[in-house]
């Protein structure tokens, strides 16, 4: 997922909807991309329980530890991609875009169903799903073009241009991630004629 979010960041097209706020702060403050993904994550956890309430169980602060393991690993992650001297056109940054969609995807797939602890993005919209019953990939779609107008509303006060962290592969993203959650998910079923279980109460 961290590669997912770097390749997005590096195609130019604008970052994934749930990191365009760490991005934003990025831009907006100068602060390195781990600290700001690190505090929005962390404000996430904190919604989490506003959200659950009674309940919120205390498992999920072990997504403190996913946060700090994420954060550190989207500053890494980003080093990575940006010493790779990729070229920089056109083509090659639509294919970092679906890249980045079906990394995200297919991490979301693995590591929500072991029901350990989500990253806190994933564990809003798991909360808002237990909550309400809503199908977690919908929720996702919402949640992630939520992000993306904070984003251009941060952008659009702090920094020269409203577009700094978001920009159409953002767009597409915020569309896609879920989507394509949702076709991997019956691609699994199709295979093994399981179903996996996203949601974890």
């Amino acid at each position: 997922m961290a590669f997912g979010v770097a390749f997005s960041i590096k195609s130019t097209f604008g970052t994934t909807p749930i990191s365009s706020i760490s991005y934003a702060l990025n831009l907006c403050t100068g602060i390195n991309i781990g600290i700001t993904t690190f505090v929005f994550n962390a404000a996430l956890i904190f919604l989490q329980m506003i959200i659950l309430r009674s309940q919120f169980k205390p498992k999920r602060l072990l997504q403190f530890i996913n946060c700090f393991v994420f954060s550190y690993f989207t500053d890494l992650t980003l080093s990575i991609v940006y010493s790779l001297n990729i070229p920089d056109n056109m083509i090659i940054n639509i294919i970092m875009i679906f890249l980045s969609i079906l990394l995200i995807a297919l991490g979301i797939f693995v590591y929500m169903p072991a029901n350990i602890a989500p990253l806190p993005g994933e564990g809003c919209v798991e909360s808002i799903a237990i909550v309400t019953g809503w199908r977690f990939s919908s929720i996702k779609m919402a949640f992630d073009t939520s992000m993306v107008i904070v984003s251009i509303v941060m952008c659009y006060f702090f920094y020269t241009t409203p577009w700094g962290s978001v920009n159409v592969g953002t767009v597409i993203s915020a569309f896609m991630v879920g989507f394509t959650l949702r076709q991997i998910a019956k691609l699994y079923n199709h295979i093994t004629g399981k179903d996996i279980n996203i949601v974890n109460k």
